[in-house]
């Protein structure tokens, strides 16, 4: 190996990993806006890292200062339930006490062929009951035992009473916690629609702004230098540009190491430099066609496609640039057929076209290699 074949090593070597290395950077920026038009469509892929930082800074001093009417609230809506849980087991006992006593009070006022009022018989609380049972009190001529149910009824309708009382009791103090709950929750309230509106300063789609925030810390904390964040603030429309062009050259690398690696004529110097260029200027121009082509169809179809640059897939924008890269005399070639195809519709040319000699074949990489056959 000679000294110059090997510099053209060293400099393909390099321009390799500067390929690489640009496309990687550029490629994460515009996946990264692909993915957050995907959550959010209204942002067209396009957050402002500043306003962000801003908008999280005061959404956490916001949180910090609602921090105590938030702890309260959880603790009044506990307080709620469990008073909910102990009026409901409280009601439950009553009415079974309730139910028993209105039965024993019934068996006793038939044997004593008392007849009971509607009115009275409808009463089941604990007064009503009461009035039952002092009036069963008053006959003479109870047997025994049942002056002593009467007896053991005044007992229990006194509890009964009792457990009324404390549940009238705990309704109060439900009615004071919900009232405080009310106060409570419009401060809560009021400090998430502070959030809320901070969030869509960021992302209009608020209810997606803590996924956006997290794909955006997660790019930022990645990136070298943060030089993906700072790409991510390009037009997708340009970052799509830059990665074809990139994937171009890339492509071109693709072609070009197994030239020389293969090829006897070695490759020089210019030829990295010119097929460089000419597969970026292959990728952009077959990344052009390949669009109005899509936009042409779209057009002529029912249905509007949306084309926009938010809504290109990064991965395929790169397997243009490579393809149109490695291809780019074919891509060249085909490019000048279609337009020759285009302009000599409609009787332009008339006259038969004039013999051309064949071109030569374009000589590199592990295709159309005149000098290895």
């Amino acid at each position: 190996m000679t000294i110059y074949k090997f510099s053209v090593g060293v400099v393909l070597a390099v321009a390799m990993v500067a390929v690489l290395g640009m496309s990687a950077l550029v490629f994460s920026s515009r996946d990264f806006q692909f993915g957050v038009a995907q959550i959010s469509p209204s942002t067209n892929g396009l957050i402002s890292f500043a306003q962000l930082d801003a908008a999280d800074r005061q959404i956490q001093q916001l949180e910090a200062e609602s921090a105590g009417p938030r702890g309260e609230l959880l603790e009044i809506d506990q307080q709620i339930a469990s008073l909910d849980g102990q009026v409901q087991s409280a009601q439950a006992s009553t009415n079974e006490a309730r139910a028993a006593m209105v039965g024993a009070i019934a068996d006793i006022e038939t044997r004593a062929s008392v007849q009971t009022a509607e009115s009275s018989a409808a009463d089941m609380s604990a007064q009503g009951l009461s009035q039952r049972i002092t009036s069963l009190a008053s006959r003479p001529g109870l047997p025994p035992a049942d002056q002593q149910g009467i007896a053991n009824l005044s007992v229990q309708v006194q509890q009964l009473a009792s457990q009324e009382e404390a549940l009238d009791d705990r309704s109060a103090e439900r009615s004071a916690l919900v009232s405080r709950q009310r106060l409570v929750s419009g401060q809560v309230a009021e400090a998430n629609r502070r959030v809320f509106a901070l969030q869509q300063t960021v992302v209009p789609d608020y209810e997606h702004y803590q996924r956006v925030r997290g794909e955006a810390y997660a790019l930022r904390s990645m990136s070298p230098l943060g030089a993906s964040a700072f790409l991510a603030q390009g037009h997708p429309a340009l970052l799509s540009t830059v990665l074809v062009l990139l994937m171009g050259a890339l492509g071109s690398l693709l072609y070009l190491f197994p030239a020389y690696l293969n090829r006897p004529v070695p490759v020089t110097m210019a030829e990295i430099v010119v097929r460089l260029i000419f597969g970026m200027c292959a990728a952009l121009a077959f990344y052009v066609l390949a669009n109005a082509a899509i936009a042409g169809f779209s057009i002529a179809s029912s249905v509007q496609q949306a084309t926009t640059s938010s809504t290109l897939n990064p991965f395929t924008v790169s397997l243009v640039g490579i393809v149109a890269g490695v291809l780019s005399e074919d891509i060249a070639k085909w490019i000048q057929d279609r337009g020759r195809g285009i302009f000599q519709q409609g009787g332009v040319a008339s006259s038969a076209p004039v013999a051309q000699p064949p071109e030569p074949a374009p000589t590199g990489g592990l295709v159309n290699n005149n000098a290895i056959s």
